[in-house]
């Protein structure tokens, strides 16, 4: 009895814990969605109040009449055509390193040379990707924000990791049947390898959906901004926009949060296939 006593009182414990946590890391993301609704003489209003005495829709559609939509669509195009490009070349890319790892020599100091890669911090290469994006003719140009950072490390190696727990022969025997590579690669492995794909897809859909360097140092146009800079220009030498930055902030969030929604139970099966080694 003392031991089951122990067990409950232990239980309730994390369970508090837990929720209290869940509230600090809530509450940031509550006030903002709070404030959102509040009027701009309510906003800074002393003393400070989480819920606004009257909901006010009018910082949502001040937001969307001054063209944000174009803004959405643009940050869309990058999402989802990067994330695209992304789980074609990590596939491909984590397939080849792990079904040739012994057929071909190299290929685990190849793999090495990628993981070095991840020690350099993304900050010190923006000089020359401007430099390259520039020589080639995509300043200013959408394709200069998604081209540079299509290529990802982590998820190459996802993949990878996620091949080598699956038998080569698998892979032998569809040879013999007379299958062609390519045939093996998006009929038999890229299927198998589907919990990792929704788990890349979600982490790179959320990286450029949250770039703000690169397309504040490619991007010049006002049509062509993303939504994370179209947020940064209400910030003006006259003041700031705190309405238009907390509706927009808000806005800006909703389809990470309904794609997490949507896909948040294969994220715990895509990480933990990629740490089983063969």
């Amino acid at each position: 009895m003392k031991t089951k006593s122990k067990q409950t009182l232990k239980s309730v414990i994390v369970t508090i814990i837990g929720f209290t946590t869940a509230i600090f890391m809530l509450f940031p993301i509550i006030w903002l969605l709070m404030s959102s609704f509040k009027s701009s003489s309510e906003l800074f209003a002393y003393p400070l109040h989480l819920f606004p005495k009257k909901f006010s829709l009018d910082s949502y559609r001040d937001v969307l009449n001054s063209g944000f939509l174009v803004y959405i669509k643009n940050s869309l195009f990058l999402a989802v055509v990067g994330t695209i490009i992304t789980l074609i070349i990590s596939s491909m890319c984590g397939y080849g390193l792990a079904i040739y790892r012994h057929e071909i020599k190299y290929s685990n100091k190849v793999f090495s040379i990628f993981l070095l890669g991840t020690l350099i911090p993304g900050e010190i290469l923006t000089i020359s990707q401007f430099t390259v994006i520039s020589e080639i003719g995509l300043y200013n140009n959408i394709w200069g924000v998604i081209l540079p950072v299509v290529t990802t490390t982590t998820g190459i190696f996802m993949y990878r990791q996620h091949y080598m727990s699956i038998p080569l022969s698998l892979a032998e025997s569809a040879r013999l049947d007379g299958a062609t590579e390519f045939r093996i690669f998006r009929s038999i492995m890229l299927p198998l390898g589907s919990s990792v794909t929704v788990t890349l897809t979600i982490f790179s859909f959320m990286w450029r959906w949250n770039d703000y360097i690169l397309p504040l140092m490619v991007l010049s146009d006002q049509k062509k901004f993303t939504i994370q800079i179209a947020i940064k220009s209400y910030i003006g030498m006259m003041g700031v926009n705190w309405n238009a930055i907390l509706a927009s902030s808000i806005i800006s969030i909703l389809p990470l949060i309904i794609l997490f929604m949507f896909l948040q139970k294969y994220i715990t099966g895509g990480i933990a296939s990629t740490g089983v080694k063969g």
